[in-house]
């Protein structure tokens, strides 16, 4: 039992790490995601935004490695879980409250929530 959840661990920070390094190395690549209006609105600051949120997204990536090697609890199951859903709800939030976005930006929020899979 404890090797499915160090999977599920693994499998989580493997799925993150691709939208992390995606946005710290190449922040242009998040305007695939974005409508028209977005794209003109980007600039050099945006880019800024982007790396910082990519290094975020690695931090996440790193904090699910090592709750890979420890020991399961309810706690660290429940912290898991908190980590899965709040980049899904920023993407959500974001998608709703600003014009800057398309639909596609849904993929990444609709794969991320724990036993859901693309």
């Amino acid at each position: 039992m404890a090797s499915t959840y160090r999977r599920f661990f693994i499998a989580m920070a493997i799925f993150w790490l691709g939208f992390g390094l995606g946005t710290t190395f190449y922040p242009r690549m998040m305007q695939l995601f974005m409508t028209p209006a977005g794209i003109s609105a980007s600039t050099t600051f945006s880019d800024q935004v982007w790396l910082h949120e990519g290094l975020d997204i690695l931090s996440v990536c790193l904090l699910l490695l090592a709750l890979s090697t420890v020991t399961v609890t309810k706690t660290t199951l429940r912290l898991a879980a908190a980590v899965a859903l709040l980049p899904t709800a920023a993407i959500v939030y974001t998608l709703i409250t600003r014009p800057f976005w398309t639909p596609l930006l849904l993929l990444p929020a609709l794969c991320s929530p724990p036993g859901r899979h693309c």
